[in-house]
């Protein structure tokens, strides 16, 4: 079960603003009560009688542009909202409706009527453009039940090695006490030997994966037909005509079959496979070899995030799908040669006579075979640990720039010598074959290879064509970008205010965010209907990828975000951004700056901007759309201060914990009953 979440946003009267602001930090906020009661609620507000809460906050808009103060109240909680909005009146009555009387439209029966107060709430929930969850499907007990059960592990281990208690010499043997003593032995613990049920987007997520990568390739494949169709090339024309131009190729060709049939073992080849096949094949993997190199340079000149722009990784793109579909072209032309190679090779039963000497002609044919077939697979064993090896290379150390592109090359080189071995092995097979059997095979193995080479090349049109409207996008970007530079001031202007802020990130000192934080974030978004719909296909395309793709505890690779949230208000003129993370507020945004996430962010918020002292201050100006950006890092971080809101209440069920920890817990909890390899039982007793 994913955990659920609510927005709340009403309208205050502005001259109870400053009542309701302090009312809130006296009665709501939850007080540090030192290591034993880490987090103490208050008795008008107790969160923690609410089992099902994560976490919940409250922050309050000022006034701006037009429109008027506005609290707000967000929760992350399991179970429907309903229930949720039900367990707030009921263990907060009193709190609640003291703050709640002065928003415009509150019900003046107050929380007498409850019903009136949910349907209050329920209409004034903007929910979320966007929201991630770090630890999904982990109810609270779930959380702090794992918690329990870890701590009582390294417990029960410790009290063990302080006592020089005889322990088990394997790591199996360990395993076992532990699953016998601390789980099955203890009434309290027995639960745990239920494997957790995990939600379908993260048991399922390979398979989502796929399934949408085949989805993009169909469209692909359906954009390039239409581009097809658009400069004269019907499908069907294009089909038909896919043979005369591999016979082409090989025609252009020709003169490289007179200069390698000297070479002994491509004379024994080309007995079997046609010269153009053949010659087709050796041009592709010329062209492979090619692309592979340049890919494997402009990755090695744009590893690093702050490296990258348009000018390195959209080459880069090209470069990946043009080789992807040149391994497709190469499995084609593999696979007609292996066909053209059956058609012409004598079979077993071609050779069979009658008579002592055929069946001896015969089966020292057949044996031929055998041994060569043991010879490929004498070869791919060789390339198997050839593999392995330059796998294992960068285990120890990191390697140099070239050093690394070479481990790379030869590894892409052996793994096609590889694949050409496996293809020869089936030629040979196929030779076993009676002839009536191949020659049904083989006809109806060229149409499908016919189609595929057709879908490759419709694919590779199509994504051309797509990533041709894309560059045309991150143009009109470029063009706005350009242009807001003399609209918007550079956010530089602002670091002479970041301590002007001081109020806002108080609490990020010490108290009850030692460990976790909370962060309430609102700018404008820029007008103009391009920043409407960029923002908003932005916010969109995120969503997704937290809920199919980054539910594995980390969002672009940072792995501190508890729960995050985006949404647009004020009929999308404003973003507002709430986000529960671990850690201090300095290393969380480093976070942001140096990993994947930050053309995420830079797509987000380079749509947006601050006001301060009569000025609009633009997002640190970003390169066409995700370059550069926050990567500034100073005028970055002034920006968020500037666009900072106090959080004036906080509460988190389980502040000691952060999203590596929950999911670090789950874990062990997923292999104290499983069939576990000796490395993965090391893995268990290190995640201790």
């Amino acid at each position: 079960m994913n955990p659920n979440f609510t927005t709340i946003i009403t309208p205050i009267e502005p001259s109870k603003v400053e009542w309701c602001r302090g009312y809130l930090r006296d009665n709501a906020d939850p007080q540090f009560g030192g290591e034993a009661a880490f987090l103490e609620c208050r008795p008008l507000f107790p969160f923690d009688k609410i089992a099902g809460l994560h976490f919940c906050s409250f922050v309050i808009l000022d006034a701006a542009d037009g429109v008027g103060p506005c609290l707000v109240f967000e929760a992350t909680f399991d179970g429907p909202r309903a229930g949720f909005l039900d367990e707030l009146l009921k263990y907060a009555p009193i709190g609640f409706d003291e703050v709640y009387r002065w928003c415009v439209g509150y019900p003046l029966s107050g929380t007498t009527t409850p019903n009136l107060v949910r349907e209050y709430w329920e209409r004034h929930d903007v929910g979320a453009n966007t929201f991630f969850s770090g630890s999904p499907g982990r109810t609270v007990v779930q959380v702090k039940g794992e918690n329990s059960v870890r701590k009582g592990i390294v417990s029960f281990l410790s009290a063990r090695f302080l006592v020089d208690a005889i322990l088990p010499g394997r790591p199996a043997g360990l395993l076992d006490l532990v699953t016998r003593e601390c789980i099955r032995g203890s009434a309290d613990n027995r639960w745990a030997e239920q494997p957790a049920q995990l939600p379908w987007q993260m048991t399922l997520r390979t398979q989502i994966a796929v399934a949408a990568g085949i989805v993009v390739a169909l469209l692909a494949c359906a954009l390039g037909a239409l581009v097809c169709w658009a400069l004269g090339y019907r499908p069907s024309a294009l089909y038909a005509v896919l043979p005369l131009w591999l016979e082409a190729v090989g025609h252009a060709t020709q003169h490289l079959d007179t200069k390698v049939s000297a070479l002994p073992w491509v004379s024994q080849l080309t007995e079997v496979i046609q010269p153009a096949t053949l010659t087709g094949l050796m041009l592709l993997s010329v062209m492979w070899l090619v692309v592979r190199a340049a890919e494997l340079f402009l990755r090695s000149a744009s590893k690093n995030t702050r490296d990258q722009h348009l000018f390195w990784r959209f080459p880069l793109q090209l470069a990946v799908v043009t080789r992807y579909a040149l391994v497709g072209v190469l499995i084609g032309v593999v696979t007609l040669a292996v066909i053209s190679g059956v058609d012409r090779s004598p079979t077993w039963a071609g050779i069979l006579v009658d008579g002592p000497s055929g069946i001896l002609t015969s089966l020292g044919a057949v044996l031929v075979v055998m041994f060569q077939l043991v010879c490929i697979g004498g070869l791919l064993l060789v390339g198997w640990y050839c593999t392995t090896s330059l796998q294992l290379m960068i285990e120890l150390q990191p390697l140099s720039k070239t050093r690394e592109n070479l481990r790379r090359m030869a590894l892409d080189v052996i793994q096609f010598a590889m694949f050409l071995l496996v293809s020869i092995g089936i030629l040979l097979v196929a030779a076993l074959l009676p002839e009536t059997v191949i020659s049904n095979v083989a006809g109806m193995a060229r149409s499908l290879t016919y189609g595929w080479l057709l879908m490759v090349l419709l694919g590779w049109s199509g994504v051309m064509a797509g990533y041709l409207v894309g560059l045309l996008a991150l143009c009109v970007v470029g063009a706005l970008e350009y242009r807001d530079r003399t609209t918007f001031e550079h956010p530089a202007g602002l670091l002479i205010r970041a301590r002007d802020n001081a109020r806002k990130y108080a609490r990020e000192e010490a108290g009850i965010n030692r460990y976790q934080n909370h962060l309430a974030s609102i700018t404008c978004v820029k007008p103009g209907v391009l920043r409407y719909w960029i923002i908003r296909l932005v916010l969109f395309a995120v969503n997704v990828l937290a809920k199919f793709w980054f539910n594995k505890g980390e969002l672009g690779g940072i792995p501190t975000i508890l729960s995050a949230r985006w949404v647009l208000i004020d009929g999308g003129r404003r973003l507002l951004f709430l986000d529960n993370f671990g850690g201090a507020w300095e290393s969380y945004l480093n976070e942001f700056i140096d990993l994947a996430a930050v053309k995420g962010l830079n797509a987000i918020w380079t749509n947006t901007f601050v006001s301060a002292a009569g000025k609009r201050y633009g997002f640190p100006p970003t390169r066409f759309l995700f370059w550069q950006g926050a990567q500034d890092a100073r005028p970055f971080k002034a920006y968020v201060r500037q666009s900072q809101v106090e959080t004036i209440v906080w509460y988190g069920a389980y502040p000691r914990l952060g999203v590596v920890g929950i999911n670090a817990n789950t874990d062990t909890r997923q292999d104290l009953f499983a069939p576990l390899s000796s490395p993965a039982i090391d893995r268990f007793l290190q995640r201790l």
